[in-house]
């Protein structure tokens, strides 16, 4: 993969509104684009691998795996939770590996398309880690425009069950800790 195309998937996710938040009424300009979510959960991801000492993590796999579980939306947009729940979450992660799959087609961009599959898999403990803290990046987001007046209460709530299942999965307790007070607050 050239670095060309890297660039312009990276305009096209800057440039990409969250269609979630559009949904409920936040406009267009102030609405956090899928460049910044990913951001957020690099930052998340770099907290985590920091103050995690108890546990030998692939920690640049985390963070990789981070910064590509939305890159395929360069190319179907940012699908809606209630779209992903009327094709069914198996399709969606069909057309996502594919896509990723053609992003990725020569052989520099293997370990990428690998990390992408290993985050969609959920098997291992840092795939688990990189979706807590894209619900956890979600969560904070939908906290500010609540707190800005917009309808976020079923974001909220939804993140927070399960960023806290996927607390429950992981055995390690030190992690269990870090992950629980990362997640902070209360329901909404």
């Amino acid at each position: 993969m050239g670095f060309e195309k890297l660039a312009g998937i990276a305009a096209v996710l800057r440039n990409m509104p969250r269609t979630g938040w559009l949904q409920r009424g936040v406009p267009r300009s102030v609405a956090e684009t899928v460049a910044e979510h990913t951001f957020m959960v690099a930052l998340i991801l770099s907290y985590i691998s920091s103050s995690c000492r108890s546990r030998q993590l692939d920690r640049e796999s985390m963070i990789l795996m981070g910064i590509m579980h939305d890159i395929g939306e360069a190319v179907t947009g940012d699908i809606p939770r209630s779209l992903t729940e009327k094709m069914g979450k198996g399709t969606k992660e069909g057309i996502e590996s594919e896509i990723i799959k053609g992003i990725f087609d020569d052989p520099d961009g293997g370990r990428l398309a690998e990390l992408f599959l290993e985050y969609l898999e959920r098997k291992t403990t840092e795939a688990k880690i990189v979706k807590f803290a894209d619900l956890v990046a979600t969560l904070r987001q939908a906290e500010t425009y609540f707190e800005r007046g917009f309808p976020m209460g079923d974001i909220i709530n939804s993140c927070r069950e399960e960023a806290r299942a996927i607390v429950e999965e992981i055995d390690e307790e030190d992690l269990k800790t870090l992950l629980t007070r990362a997640l902070g607050a209360k329901d909404r």
